[in-house]
């Protein structure tokens, strides 16, 4: 009767332990896990490493001007008799980007390159002599390119002398941009500005 009421105390012992084990050993409930929200894709940037072409152009201005105001305007088929090829050759015929750079290709196999940035729709070129940054072209919302280039000739008589300048550059804000250290000279400008149009080429 003894041995059975130690063997009886000696079960209950094994099975509090394996009891207490077992509670012991449960694992904690699993927290839910919360699916990190994923992150914005960055914008596309469809500039890079794309080709555009030339389209079409209008003259938007082709004046006389005597100092700094307008006196009289021309005729568009008088262009040749004051400016002959030299639009046509100034012109880009395309202008192709890869990453920061761009790289015009014009009629006479003339190249030129420059490092760029946008801003929104403008684009803009670095200017290496005066280091800074110049608004170059924009794209419209036919995704094209929009430039605007312009060719002068200027002849600024002295009691001295009589000289001739021509010139042409890209994007000017107006003709101040070239007149506005001589405006007070007696001079006359012929100043024709032409709005060029860039498609993107398709692969």
């Amino acid at each position: 009767m003894r041995a059975t009421t130690i063997k009886l105390c000696i079960l209950l012992v094994l099975f509090v332990g394996f009891t207490n084990l077992q509670s012991c050993t449960k694992k904690a409930p699993e927290e839910p896990k919360v699916k990190p929200e994923p992150e914005p894709e960055p914008e596309p940037e469809p500039e890079k490493n794309l080709s555009y072409s030339y389209s079409s152009e209008t003259i938007q201005e082709f004046n006389l001007y005597h100092k700094d105001q307008s006196k009289s305007s021309f005729e568009h088929t008088e262009l040749s008799k004051f400016f002959k090829n030299r639009p046509k050759y100034f012109r880009p015929q395309t202008m192709k980007f890869k990453d920061d750079s761009l790289f015009i290709s014009k009629l006479g196999d003339y190249q030129e390159a420059y490092k760029i940035k946008w801003e929104n729709e403008k684009l803009l070129i670095y200017q290496d002599e005066d280091k800074s940054w110049k608004h170059f072209a924009d794209k419209n919302d036919k995704d094209q390119l929009s430039l605007n280039i312009v060719l002068y000739n200027s002849e600024l008589k002295s009691a001295n002398s009589n000289a001739v300048r021509t010139g042409q550059l890209y994007n000017p804000i107006s003709i101040h941009d070239i007149l506005s250290d001589q405006s007070s000279a007696d001079m006359k400008t012929i100043w024709l500005k032409i709005n060029t149009i860039y498609s993107p080429e398709k692969n």
